[in-house]
């Protein structure tokens, strides 16, 4: 027996000879795994509830195969990285070359290169194809051999190190401020984006996320040779892209190379309250944090853009995803979609209809607080362009979750639907981006906003939902659009989107299909949080939001189901990590902490940890096949 009992509720939606039915709470063992899945089954001329259930027996079959076929191939561990370091930038060329990065290994100095402290590794695995790959995992190396990356197969090829000299005269993962000094040499070095020239050379871009709380971005630019089968970088044809013309980068995290072959970059964390930007304590000589006993009442420092472009930055150039184009130049061009949404980008992914584009929100209330920040997880945003391969235009959306009945983060999924935020284009934001400029600290003024407001948000959301949302007595009004496109999380927000979402990392699709990765199913996505307002950041324990499930610290990535034109209409677990001693330990046999996803044409699903050493020995790369 596969199960003793069975317990079915189903709905029914007919499309011409065809019934989906969706098995909403059934539980089927599957080696570690509880399966829970959408079925087609077929009705054809079934007139009666008899014929019916012989079809639900007959569709469980068919699941079976499905589910097997889906879940029978094993998860792999194909590489870990030195002790204190996560895995980034994974990337795939044409040939199953597996690229990836060790961010931050521990030591001296960790996020930022100081003599004497370790460097961050860019290199990639020769001799593996990662795309058939099925052998053994790779060991979890002892203590003593925990300062290297290992891989199950091959060899790890190092192609750069933080601070590495290039050939325009800059050090790999170095900013420097308008003045041309040297402000940090970053060791957050994320994502990868391989560029073919010919057979026997390429380009990489790689992004650096900045050094903490210095924001400021870089993005490296290495000329690659193939010699003998085996790639090296050509260091006095490399450097450091100046990223001036797009007013700097802003904590430039994961990425994906559209269909149509333009790295795209992802800003992750841009601020957490716009109002504060320009607050006078975030310019001063004083440059520690409020824990770190300074008057620093956010984690970023505005001041750093300052310095880097010589005059005053406008918080509302910063948040958004960036296409290259003519990568493949000597002069690539950089370019910022607006229209896509201001908030915490982790990446985009690109469906194959080449318009639409599901983007993931790296946020959570672990890092907020209700004086100073919106108490606010992240949200799940969707953008469809107006045309193919151009994303200068098009609808921007937030997904509205409805959890199933259960809570356990194993089995229970959310139906998901869509709410419109706005359609735009660059061109026309833009001119609500430039309004901006200029403005610092001379002109704060405690309590208000020299931005777009908390209220001109309310406002915005009353106009659109023709609803009083604050209970004063009379529906607000609001100009323009451009609360969704620069405040795009809290206008989520107000229109009533899920903001509950902890961490959202990786998305990626494999041939269409979305899955998205959660570091950590805590905080506000944990039953015991209660319900935040976005606004206010009053929590009420006794209130529960769109998401409650039980804590599972050690995350998890989730499937979409997708309707037609690449809608993505549900998420389920796929793979869930599970706490085994403590709080944070992790079960080192299973995923801790995904963040990096990428899905592979042929099924293949590669996950990347951010861990730490509380959750696995050192921080594991992931193959599911």
């Amino acid at each position: 027996m596969i199960c003793e009992t069975l317990y079915v509720s189903y709905k029914v939606e007919t499309f011409k000879s065809f019934c989906l039915v969706r098995i909403k709470s059934i539980q089927i063992p599957l080696g570690f795994r509880f399966v829970s899945k959408t079925i087609l089954c077929l009705r054809g001329f079934m007139k009666n509830d008899r014929f019916f259930f012989i079809s639900v027996v007959v569709s469980i079959f068919i699941m079976f195969g499905i589910a097997s076929q889906s879940f029978a191939g094993k998860i792999i561990r194909v590489a870990t990285v030195p002790a204190g370091a996560e895995v980034s930038g994974i990337a795939v060329n044409q040939v199953g070359e597996l690229f990836f990065n060790a961010q931050h290994p521990a030591g001296k100095g960790e996020y930022y290169v100081v003599e004497n402290g370790p460097a961050a590794l860019i290199g990639y695995v020769d001799g593996m194809d990662i795309r058939t790959y099925n052998g053994k995992n790779v060991p979890i190396p002892n203590e003593g051999s925990r300062s290297q990356v290992h891989v199950a197969s091959g060899e790890y090829v190092i192609l750069g190190k933080s601070g590495q000299k290039l050939g325009d005269g800059s050090m790999l993962g170095a900013t420097y401020d308008s003045n041309g000094e040297l402000m940090f040499i970053s060791n957050d070095v994320d994502y990868n984006a391989f560029i073919p020239l010919s057979a026997s050379e390429a380009i990489l871009y790689t992004a650096f996320e900045g050094a903490t709380r210095k924001g400021v971005s870089g993005i490296s630019r290495l000329k690659l040779q193939r010699d003998k089968g085996r790639w090296s970088t050509n260091f006095g044809k490399s450097g450091m892209l100046d990223l001036r013309s797009i007013g700097g980068g802003w904590v430039l995290c994961y990425g994906e190379v559209s269909p149509w072959g333009t790295p795209v970059f992802a800003e992750e964390y841009y601020f957490y309250n716009t109002m504060l930007w320009n607050h006078p304590d975030l310019h001063d000589k004083d440059e520690k944090p409020t824990y770190m006993k300074g008057n620093d009442m956010v984690f970023h420092m505005p001041k750093m853009m300052n310095r880097y472009l010589g005059r005053v930055s406008n918080p509302y150039r910063y948040g958004q995803i960036i296409e290259m184009n003519y990568p493949a130049s000597d002069n690539p061009e950089l370019v910022r979609h607006f229209v896509m949404g201001r908030l915490s980008h982790e990446n985009a992914t690109f469906m194959p209809d080449g318009k639409t584009v599901y983007m993931s929100d790296d946020d959570t209330v672990k890092y907020t607080n209700a004086k100073w920040n919106t108490n606010s997880g992240g949200v799940f945003f969707k953008f469809v362009a107006d045309h193919k391969a151009d994303l200068s235009s098009g609808t921007l959306y937030a997904a509205r979750a409805k959890q199933d009945s259960g809570t356990d983060p194993n089995t229970t999924g959310f139906d998901i639907d869509w709410i419109e935020l706005a359609h735009g284009n660059n061109e026309q934001i833009i001119k609500w981006i430039s309004e901006y400029d200029g403005i610092g600290p001379k002109d704060y003024v405690e309590g208000r906003s020299n931005f777009v407001s908390d209220a001109d948000v309310k406002n915005w959301a009353e106009s659109k939902l023709n609803k009083d949302l604050n209970s004063d007595g009379s529906i607000g009004t609001y100009p323009d659009n451009r609360p969704a496109f620069l405040e795009s999380r809290k206008a989520a927000a107000a229109l009533g989107a899920t903001y509950e979402w902890n961490k959202l990392e990786g998305v990626t699709n494999i041939n269409g299909t979305v899955y998205i990765a959660i570091s950590e199913i805590s905080e506000s996505m944990d039953q015991k949080w209660g319900h935040a307002n976005w606004a206010t950041g009053k929590k009420d324990k006794t209130e529960q939001g769109h998401i409650a499930l039980n804590k599972e610290g050690c995350g998890a990535v989730y499937r979409g189901i997708m309707s037609e034109d690449y809608n993505l209409t549900r998420l389920e677990p796929e793979l869930v990590g599970r706490t085994t001693d403590g709080k944070k330990r992790c079960d080192d046999e299973r995923i801790a902490h995904p963040d990096n996803i990428l899905g592979l044409a042929n099924g293949s699903l590669i996950v990347a940890e951010d861990a730490g050493k509380s959750a696995h020995p050192v921080d594991m790369l992931w193959l599911r096949k």
